[in-house]
């Protein structure tokens, strides 16, 4: 076997350890987006280069081409799977679904289907040939379905590489060295690739059919472990810093323990009118010395989440959230993520809101009591002030039927001003008047909390007394009696006297009913006046 292919077959199998080995340590070490994709593009390397190493050191066309199929297997996985992987690091999960890898599988799929099946074979390979009976590669004639493969690859590196290029313009300081080591990483083999495939179809004359991309994969191997060893590829995430730092509308920025700023957002530049570059290092006492309500919470909370307004012309308020960062070895603090969300527009909305709100509780209010002072109008006397006909009979729908299932008393006791014309044609109806509010008040003072004091019409009263018998009814009416007969009513300089004759019932003493025991305190009334005023009557059947 001539050496050059054994050395070129050595230079291939020590890649395919370095690769295997870069991809164990990966799945090991690392729990983050992407590492299955990166583990997978690897091993597909892996496979590529071992497999050509093989092709390499055999020397039967019928082993060679069992390792080109071998080969393949990498060779066709590895621009899907590497697609993936950037996707997966530029996080754009949002392609993941399973359409989408079903249609990007298709043609990989029906490659190898094709390349291990004899029949197809020449479909991908229009033939193949040995280039030296004592090893080397092999000389191939493309099929038609490899030039489709072929597109969709180069497709797929193409739309990677654009993906990388475009989070490079947009990222800055270390995440645009991972993304350097990416692009060159990518476009390496596909520029070697490129150049084996225009040499071997538009210069055949002076083409060696040696395909130089495994062997450019060294390089690619070793760019992709200096992203994990150096740069730290899967341990910053860029993609998803960038996110939270410079798209979302919130101002943030990083302290370390000593209060010193390592970084802040665009949103931070913009609202205190700094670039990046005048903020970082800085004490935030320079950065924040209009702010000092903001530079409070910064230098003396490790923790909080409140609101902070910054006087001025127009004010601004802040929701602060702080957040300590810790060593994971020493728990020492280490720093401090700021995030300040601008909540102006709220808090004037919330304010408004809670005038309204004030001004709708105060309408609320007032139509309470308006509402309030028309249902007592409705059940009160507006002379008097006691309450009226139809409150009695409310109150008596009530108490009779509470009355029977208690089977306890309720008394009534109706009374009427004696002579109560003779002070309407002698002094006047204001006179009569005042003796009518002068009774009602003095019947509501000496009556029992329990007691409905009423106007039946008129100048006549009535008191409904629940839970009173006949008897205690009847001594308090005579009291009353007594007690207001005695009693000098004041009027324009005069000293007016006035009595009442009163009828008392009970129920269900003299009645099943509220109506028919107002009857019976009627008929004890009428008996009242008749046997000459001015005393109380029980009513007898």
């Amino acid at each position: 076997m001539d050496i050059k292919w054994i050395l070129f077959g050595v230079v291939l199998i020590v890649n395919t350890i370095f690769a295997i080995a870069i991809a164990i340590f990966v799945a090991r070490k690392f729990v983050v987006p992407g590492r299955n994709a990166l583990v997978l593009v690897l091993i597909s390397l892996a496979i590529w280069l071992f497999a050509y190493a093989m092709i390499m050191f055999s020397t039967s066309i019928e082993t060679k081409r069992f390792w080109l199929q071998i080969e393949n297997i990498g060779i066709i996985s590895q621009p899907v799977l590497w697609f993936f992987f950037i996707l997966s690091y530029a996080r754009q999960v949002r392609f993941f679904k399973k359409s989408f890898i079903a249609v990007i599988s298709i043609i990989p799929i029906i490659s190898w289907v094709m390349l291990f099946s004899d029949p197809w074979f020449h479909f991908y390979y229009a033939s193949i040939k040995l280039l030296s009976e004592h090893g080397g590669p092999l000389i191939i004639e493309r099929g038609p379905w490899y030039w489709v493969a072929l597109t969709q690859s180069y497709t797929l590196d193409a739309v990677a590489t654009a993906l990388l290029i475009w989070r490079f313009i947009e990222f800055r300081n270390i995440f645009r060295k991972q993304l350097g080591l990416l692009i060159t990483a990518a476009l390496i083999p596909w520029i070697t690739n490129i150049l084996y495939q225009l040499l071997s179809n538009l210069a055949p004359s002076i083409f060696i059919p040696v395909d130089l991309t495994p062997i450019s994969f060294t390089i690619t191997i070793w760019l992709i472990s200096q992203g994990i060893f150096r740069t730290r590829l899967l341990d910053l995430v860029p993609i998803a810093r960038d996110v939270v730092m410079e798209h979302i509308p919130e101002m943030v920025f990083v302290v370390d323990a000593h209060d010193r700023v390592l970084d802040a957002n665009s949103v931070a530049e913009k609202l205190l009118g700094k670039s990046r570059q005048e903020m970082i290092g800085r004490d935030p006492i320079e950065i924040f010395r209009h702010w000092p309500q903001m530079l409070n919470r910064f230098l003396s909370t490790e923790r909080t989440r409140e609101e902070v307004q910054i006087a001025g012309d127009s004010s601004i308020f802040f929701e602060v959230v702080i957040t300590p960062l810790y060593n994971e070895h020493t728990k020492d603090l280490s720093g401090r993520v700021i995030l300040a969300h601008d909540i102006t527009e709220r808090k004037l909305l919330e304010n408004e809101l809670k005038k309204t709100n004030e001004a709708l509780e105060a309408k609320i209010r007032e139509t309470e009591e308006l509402k309030a002072k028309v249902q007592e109008q409705a059940i009160r006397d507006p002379l008097t002030g006691v309450f009226n006909r139809r409150f009695l009979a409310e109150s008596l729908d009530k108490e009779i039927p509470r009355a029977a299932r208690e089977n306890s008393p309720v008394a009534i006791v109706m009374m009427d001003v004696d002579f109560f014309k003779k002070f309407n044609d002698t002094y006047g109806h204001k006179c009569g008047d005042i003796v009518l509010m002068d009774l009602a008040n003095f019947l509501t003072e000496n009556s029992r909390q329990g007691d409905v004091v009423c106007r039946y019409g008129g100048e006549e009263f009535v008191i409904l007394m629940p839970n009173a018998t006949l008897h205690d009814a009847h001594e308090r009416a005579e009291t009353w009696r007594r007690d207001y007969t005695a009693k000098v009513i004041h009027y324009e300089g005069k000293k007016l006297n006035a009595s009442f004759s009163a009828g008392v019932a009970s129920f269900p003493l003299h009645g099943p009913s509220g109506e028919s025991i107002l009857h019976a305190a009627d008929h004890a009334l009428y008996r009242s006046k008749s046997d000459g005023r001015n005393r109380v009557t029980l009513y007898q059947a």
